[in-house]
């Protein structure tokens, strides 16, 4: 699969490589290369946006199901 360019959300900068990490899901091996906006400033500002989407995100699932999931029982 052949990356093709792509614009940081929040300044329009091109992404560069940033991390890459290889895992095994299952029994395939995969690898998970993360790109970052070379201001480093700006990404910070992206990373603490995307942060307070999913803390939103989760307090909205938490209100709606308020009860903990019941355990099995053997």
């Amino acid at each position: 699969m052949e990356f093709k360019t792509s614009s940081c959300i929040r300044c329009g900068k091109e992404r560069i490589k940033g991390i890459e990490k290889t895992f095994f899901a299952g029994s395939t091996k995969t690898k998970l290369t993360m790109y970052i906006c070379p201001d480093k400033v700006c990404q910070e500002k992206v990373e603490a946006s995307i942060a307070a989407k999913e803390e939103r995100k989760l307090s909205f699932a938490k209100k709606r199901n308020p009860h903990p999931p019941k355990a099995k029982s053997k």
